[in-house]
């Protein structure tokens, strides 16, 4: 006998559903017509009842599982950030606050990861490091992040030329740097995987995701393998999120602030729907406006100041050809020139960007 499939419904989670169509289903054979599915006691119910709970759990963990395996459909920021580790896409899971300030160095060095003391909004005592330093003498510009402490990690597996960093430092903090037998220090430069323009035999780096952390490595084609018998010295910064967001700022004793600019843009966790615009932003459009969803995105995944909320985001093309208007309600005179600077970088040849609502 030829069995009518279009009875079972495979594709529901509802669990009355799912025994209902397998019932529906079963009853079909002739050899079971004798056997009770009406009687909720009967053991054929029974069996029912275990092979529809088994369906239940398997269909939710298929869905889940499909859901989560596509950028599209992803809710969950560990998915993101696996998907964005197939991209080459890096994603700031957590992160500092930061701020650039023009300084004068007087007196002595100063040395990349020293601690700056501040007072956070609520009063408590926080710090901000630098992450490259500064020769006594120089006016400079200086950028400053804020965090619990500046860690040195030297666990580097020379096999995979990598090291893996926890997800509660900040990335952009990152800086990796060899000595080698002779006690000669090589300070290695960071480039994008997705973008490299070095040439080849080079001291480069790249920060990636993964599902558990930063993966640090020189495993690039243009790069050396570190060696063996080098020291390998990995320092970050452990981020503290929003803390230091509008924080003052003690300049030490050797350092004179030219500049106050207040400290902004940090957060304790990144949203998915903000990690899946940065990943759409970077892995489809290349870096590159297109469409006004990659505008969207662009804007998203510029780290300015205001700019990381959807609803606030206004994109539309104007009232002549290819003119796009661009608006992000609430956002300051500065950040408003920064952002159309960021986005001019970023659109096609002919196309006339303005700020209006």
């Amino acid at each position: 006998m030829s069995l009518n499939f279009k009875n079972l419904n495979v594709a529901s989670l509802d669990y009355s559903e799912i025994i209902s169509s397998m019932k529906a289903f079963l009853r079909q054979e002739p050899t079971l017509k004798d056997l009770d599915f009406d009687n909720e006691s009967s053991a054929i119910s029974l069996l029912c009842n275990i092979l529809a709970t088994g369906v239940a759990y398997n269909g939710v963990y298929a869905q889940f599982g499909y859901r989560e395996s596509f950028l599209s459909t992803a809710n969950l920021l560990e998915s993101i950030v696996g998907l964005a580790s197939n991209s080459s896409v890096l994603l700031e899971v957590k992160k500092s606050a930061v701020t650039s300030r023009s300084v004068t160095i007087s007196g002595t060095t100063l040395s990349a990861y020293s601690p700056f003391e501040a007072t956070a909004i609520d009063g408590s005592n926080i710090f901000f490091f630098n992450v490259s330093g500064l020769s006594a003498g120089v006016t400079d510009t200086l950028t400053l992040y804020s965090g619990y402490e500046a860690i040195q990690y030297t666990d580097w597996d020379f096999n995979t030329q990598s090291i893996v960093l926890p997800l509660t430092v900040d990335p952009v903090t990152i800086t990796l740097s060899t000595v080698d037998v002779y006690g000669v220090e090589t300070k290695w430069t960071r480039v994008e995987k997705s973008d490299i323009a070095s040439p080849a035999n080079s001291y480069h780096f790249t920060v990636l995701n993964t599902v558990n952390g930063y993966l640090v490595t020189t495993n690039l084609p243009e790069s050396y393998n570190i060696q063996t018998s080098d020291v390998v010295y990995v320092k970050a910064v452990v981020s503290n999120g929003s803390i230091g967001n509008s924080a003052t700022i003690t300049a030490p004793s050797n350092v004179t602030f030219l500049t106050t600019t207040t400290p902004s843009g940090g957060y304790d966790s990144l949203t998915p729907e903000l990690a899946r615009a940065k990943v759409q932003f970077a892995a489809t459009s290349q870096h590159k406006c297109v469409t006004l969803e990659d505008y969207e995105n662009a804007i998203l995944a510029s780290n300015i100041s205001g700019t990381d909320d959807i609803s606030n985001i206004t994109v539309a093309n104007g009232s002549v050809p290819c003119q796009i208007k661009i608006y992000v309600a609430g956002l300051g005179a500065s950040e408003q020139t920064e952002l159309m600077l960021y986005l001019g970088q970023r659109a096609v040849a002919g196309i006339n960007l303005v700020y209006s609502l």
